[in-house]
């Protein structure tokens, strides 16, 4: 019973902690789609269009990529922490001692706040990650069927806002990294081990 508990907190900890890890590559790749919109936004009339066009391709490609990375680690550490709220829940409508259930109910009750706080976190960054990603693959194809100083001038207004809308991306990655690292507070917390009957 308590071992198999642990194991599985221990585990819904470990799944949670990925996330952050997730974000952190996110957060790479956005840094190099940036570094490389700026270069067509500064670019001047004698640039290399079309190297400029390739090298905004493979972090853009890897951008996608992290962001479902994050997606799909959020949504294993939301089912994760349900299952584990709902673990804790049983195991509380066993105790009798009404110490014990109150704090497991506190520990449950927390766990629920954690996770629904990182599903609302997660949600939003789907939809300004989806929406960053949409705009950056419209301007490549607006690129690429015109690599002139011409079709560089056209793209440039859209330029400008991704960068603008980068810092609003990267407030959506620190936060869901933030509500994926108070799941894990809650599941490796110091009463843990206590409430558990482990500690005492």
């Amino acid at each position: 019973g308590c071992g198999n508990g642990q194991d599985r907190s221990a585990a819904t900890a470990r799944t949670s902690a990925l996330v952050a890890v997730d974000v952190t590559a996110v957060k790479r790749n956005l840094d190099q789609v940036v570094a490389g919109l700026k270069e067509v936004r500064d670019a001047s009339d004698s640039a290399d269009i079309k190297q400029l066009f390739s090298k905004l391709q493979k972090p853009a490609g890897q951008l996608r990529e992290s962001l479902a990375a994050v997606r799909a680690s959020s949504e294993r550490a939301i089912v994760a922490g349900t299952a584990q709220k709902d673990e804790w829940r049983k195991q509380a409508d066993a105790f009798s001692d009404a110490d014990l259930r109150n704090a497991s109910s506190t520990r449950q009750n927390n766990l629920r706040g954690a996770v629904d706080a990182l599903a609302v976190s997660s949600t939003t960054l789907k939809s300004n990650g989806d929406s960053y990603v949409a705009q950056l693959d419209q301007l490549l194809a607006a690129l690429d069927l015109d690599l002139s100083q011409q079709g560089l001038h056209a793209v440039k207004p859209s330029v400008t806002r991704l960068i603008g809308d980068e810092a609003n991306l990267r407030d959506s990655l620190n936060n869901v990294a933030i509500k994926s690292n108070a799941v894990n507070g809650v599941l490796t917390g110091p009463n843990y081990r206590n409430e558990s009957g482990k500690g005492q």
